[in-house]
């Protein structure tokens, strides 16, 4: 919505030293989002009222002219010009250099410069309407025309904001800020918000009574089906009327706002629209009345299928239900969105009915939807505005009408059809409710002084206030008292808030024995491990699944998925992580990624729907999934194997493989997975991915993965905290690299390693390779070690002597042969 400055000044007074940025800061802190604004005066610098005192041909280009312009200084000055209306004697708008201007109305602004234009010298600039954003109040008749200043009794070199007195601002605000705001949708009720804004005084919107009807030329009649539909309804007939060209301070209203005027009286209605927020429609009496000379209108509501041309020119079809103005033969009108061409005043009309009401704010967006047409009536009425405008806005219109058309005079009693009745309150709360609210102490006269500045009556009672609401704010913006909390922050100002530290003790919520094994896990996979988290939906294909040899039999399929080709609900997170891999493996050499997430088992009963329900959801309990694949890693397994190692032993779990592969992990290789367990509970998987189903998926290396039931784990926890401390004292680390059988497994090795000092903090392994050089019945192991001591540095003495008897370890248990 675009809200002028001088506009809002007919209600109240603001000074100079408010400028533009003041003012759309004020009202984007407090009230509406100011998109951008604009002050005209300043686009007019350095641009003033000029004369050409000489006109010549260009001697070099038969298009431009060459003009000598008094500018009021001691010397004419030069100007190349190309208007097509430049004469001598033409008073025009000059724009000096260091002005800025847009070429031709269009792009950014240019500051004008003397120059040579083609070789003849140029100070200044001749300018179009467009090029000094006036064209919308001075339309020109050609795109070469420039602006004729002659009507002006204004003397040379008068700035030209002062002799068009077009020193506006204009606002252009975010319609959605204003959505709850019905009050906010004309001039008057933001300079009400503006008045208490700046602390100054509104003017009273007070038109005077409609003069009362002496020979009741007209007769009119209104019959309103539903009440509900339409709350009030007003009208008055006027006769005399003509359609002539508004006066000057009328279209420059309109034109400020960007409303190109039309005729006095469809001017009349858009000026009281965008003035107090109240549309209207005028009809032309000899187009409605009926064979009687009676004037007949009904509100109600269509039947379906009736037709009529309306005034955007477009012809439309109603629907069943839709609300319309009309009489017994025709549409008149979509009520409160848009009106029927047939019925619309022209240059023969001569009585007319002025139309003020307020209708069904869902009832007017429905239609508007329906039939996709959005105008600025519709846009009003959509948001409840107050009923009580429709007569003040009828009593300005009429007001008008009267002056601008001196013939014109009131024809017909004035129509007045209402059932409306607004929740006004009082409201009521305890003097201190708004300051215990916002957090911090506001004086309750400060309290009062705001409230009542916003039109709210306040009554105190003993310790409580009564606070009535005004009608404009009472449709459905204003009803609770945490609204009017509200009322009074956003005119104290947020950011006259002071920052403190809260008042009251901070208590931490109580952490789950889940949430903690959670945080406990990422620390592993992130921090230690290096993998990268990740978050998939819920959803899994059934094309995937069939290309993992997974059958969809028992998975949940929703009715109506978010993507239809994901309409599965997961019974495990590998097939998406797998997923994961496969996007990204043409671009990286090594990737390890890891999820929490609930899985969806049919089968296994969960959670009750509601707490006095029988009926039960599927189990949803929360995993942890990793999957690892690396360009040319021949043990992907060993790798996995290794992080499930360090997340369990950091939760104090023992656990065992035993081979073998659990029902719907069919995708893994035979031989290289295991389930794993903890005394003898099955809690998750681990595995490589079969080649055929790596080949199906389009992986092109070999992936391991590993999947654990976190609510499974829980009751195997070691009564101690999961999170172990950091030592203080630095860690010595080394390397150690065996040959031994290939039967041997990877968790004896570690196990065994771990026992022989408890300064062996860690053991992990970064290489296995098998080959004809160490012999075909062995593998080669490589482990990093880490020593670590939580009273004390370590020497190298101390470690030499541990590492010695590790070694000697490993030949012992398992006839290891140490290669490094």
């Amino acid at each position: 919505m675009i809200i002028s400055k001088d506009w809002l000044q007919d209600y109240v007074f603001l000074p100079d030293s408010v400028t533009a940025e003041d003012l759309a800061s004020r009202l984007t802190l407090s009230t509406v989002e100011v998109e951008n604004f604009e002050d005209k005066k300043s686009l007019l610098n350095d641009i003033v009222v000029g004369e050409i005192s000489k006109c010549s041909a260009h001697p070099y280009a038969e298009k431009l002219k060459v003009c000598m312009v008094n500018v009021g200084k001691e010397k004419d000055v030069q100007i190349v010009c190309g208007g097509s209306n430049v004469k001598k004697g033409l008073k025009v708008a000059v724009a000096l250099s260091g002005a800025k201007v847009r070429w031709h109305g269009e792009g950014e602004l240019v500051e004008i410069k003397d120059a040579k234009l083609r070789g003849v010298s140029s100070s200044g600039m001749i300018c179009a309407s467009d090029e000094i954003g006036l064209g919308e109040i001075f339309p020109a008749k050609n795109e070469k025309e420039i602006m004729d200043l002659s009507s002006l009794e204004v003397g040379v070199g008068t700035p030209v904001s002062d002799a068009l007195k077009v020193g506006d601002v204009i606002l252009d605000i975010d319609n959605k800020s204003l959505s709850n705001r019905p009050d906010l949708w004309g001039h008057y009720g933001m300079a009400r918000e503006v008045a208490v804004l700046y602390k100054k005084q509104l003017s009273d919107y007070n038109p005077p009574e409609i003069p009362t009807s002496k020979d009741g030329g007209v007769n009119l009649k209104v019959k309103v089906k539903d009440p509900n539909l339409c709350t009030r309804y007003m009208a008055v007939a006027i006769e005399g009327v003509s359609t002539l060209e508004s006066p000057d301070w009328l279209k420059k209203r309109l034109n400020t706002i960007g409303v190109i005027p039309k005729n006095v009286l469809v001017d009349i209605t858009n000026y009281v629209m965008f003035d107090i927020g109240q549309p209207m429609h005028v009809f032309d009496v000899d187009k409605i009345k009926n064979k009687d000379g009676e004037i007949e209108i009904y509100v109600k509501q269509a039947k379906g299928g009736e037709k009529a041309k309306f005034l955007d020119g477009e012809e439309r079809e109603v629907n069943e239900g839709d609300l319309l103005i009309a009489n017994k033969k025709q549409i008149l009108a979509l009520a409160g969105v848009i009106g029927e061409e047939s019925s619309a005043v022209s240059e023969k009309t001569k009585t007319i009915i002025f139309e003020s009401a307020n209708f069904n704010a869902s009832a007017i967006r429905k239609t508007s939807t329906k039939l996709n047409v959005r105008t600025e009536s519709s846009s009003r009425f959509e948001k409840c505005i107050d009923p009580n405008l429709a007569e003040l806005a009828l009593r300005r219109a009429v007001q008008l009408v009267l002056e601008l058309c001196p013939n014109s005079k009131v024809a017909s009693s004035v129509v007045d059809i209402s059932k409306f009745k607004l929740d006004v309150g009082p409201i009521e709360f305890e003097k201190d409710f708004i300051s215990k609210y916002v957090g911090f102490e506001i004086e309750e006269k400060r309290v009062v002084e705001i409230l009542e500045s916003l039109g709210f009556v306040i009554k105190e009672k003993r310790n409580n206030f009564f606070v009535t609401i005004p009608t404009w704010r009472a449709t459905k913006d204003v009803s609770i008292k945490e609204d009017l909390a509200e009322e009074v922050m956003r005119v104290y100002g947020y950011d006259m808030v002071e920052g403190t530290l809260p008042k009251f003790d901070i208590t931490p919520p109580v952490q789950s024995d889940l949430f903690k094994v959670k945080r406990c896990l990422q620390d592993k996979m992130t921090l230690e491990n290096g993998f990268i988290e990740v978050y998939n939906y819920s959803f899994v294909a059934p094309n995937w699944l069939k290309k993992m040899n997974i059958s969809t039999d028992k998975f949940i399929e929703l009715d109506n998925p978010l993507a239809k080709d994901k309409p599965f609900l997961r019974r495990s997170l590998l097939p998406n992580l797998l997923e994961n891999i496969e996007k990204n493996s043409h671009n990286e050499k090594s990737l390890a990624f890891y999820e929490f997430g609930v899985t969806y088992i049919l089968e296994e009963s969960g959670a009750r729907v509601e707490p006095n329900s029988g009926a039960l959801l599927p189990r949803q309990d929360l995993n942890l999934s990793f999957v690892f694949s690396q360009k040319d890693s021949e043990t992907p397994f060993y790798e996995v194997s290794s992080v499930l190692a360090d997340c369990l032993e950091s939760l104090g779990i023992d656990y065992e493989l035993q081979i073998g592969k659990k029902e719907g992990y069919e995708f893994l290789h035979p031989t290289r997975s295991a389930k794993v367990v903890v005394f003898g509970d099955v809690v998750g998987m681990i595995g490589e991915v079969h080649p055929s189903v790596q080949q199906k998926l389009g992986i092109p290396n070999r992936v391991a993965v590993c999947e654990l039931n976190l609510v499974k784990l829980l009751p195997f926890l070691r009564e101690k905290e999961i999170s172990s401390s950091i030592s203080e004292y630095p860690s010595v680390e080394r390397d150690i690299a065996l040959v031994v059988e290939k039967d041997v497994l990877y968790k004896d090795l570690v196990e065994t390693m771990k026992k022989v000092d408890e300064l062996i903090t860690s053991v992990e392994l970064f290489d296995v390779f098998e080959g004809e050089k160490i012999g075909k019945s062995k593998k080669s192991m490589a482990y990093h070690i880490v020593y670590q001591s939580n009273s004390k540095t370590l020497k190298t003495e101390d470690v030499n002597i541990i590492h010695k008897e590790l070694i000697k370890v490993l030949k012992k248990e398992f006839d290891a042969e140490i290669r490094a």
